[in-house]
C-alpha cells in the first residue's frame, strides 16, 4: 500500500508500506480521506517522532475483517472518529461519546 509519511513540513514523501495485519477482532480499511489538522503539522512537536503517517478522522471501505467481527463486513463504508470513548463515564453512558 502506499503512504504519505510525514518526515517534515517540507518533506512528506509517498511510500510503499506493508498492509497491516489484523487480528480475529480487527477490521483492516482501506483508506479514501483523512483529516489533516493544525496539531498534525505542528512541526516542533511532530519533528521529533518522524517518520510517521499523520492524519485522523477517516473515511473508507472496509476490506478484511477477523474472524470475530461482527458489526461490519467486507464492502461497508465506514468513517472511523479519532476518539476512542471509556463506555464508562456519565457521559459515554448516555450515547454522548
Amino acid at each position: 500500500m502506499k503512504a504519505a509519511i510525514y518526515y517534515s513540513n517540507s518533506d512528506i514523501r509517498i511510500e510503499e508500506k506493508q498492509i497491516p495485519q489484523i487480528s480475529d477482532t480487527e477490521a483492516l480499511v482501506k483508506i479514501f480521506a483523512s483529516g489533516v489538522c493544525g496539531s498534525d503539522v505542528m512541526e516542533w512537536y511532530r519533528l521529533k517522532k518522524a517518520p510517521l503517517i499523520l492524519g485522523h478522522e477517516v473515511a473508507g471501505q472496509v476490506v478484511k475483517t477477523g474472524s470475530k467481527v461482527t458489526n461490519c463486513k467486507i464492502g461497508d463504508r465506514v468513517a472511523i472518529a479519532h476518539h476512542v470513548p471509556c463506555n464508562t463515564c456519565y457521559h459515554c453512558l448516555r450515547g454522548h461519546h
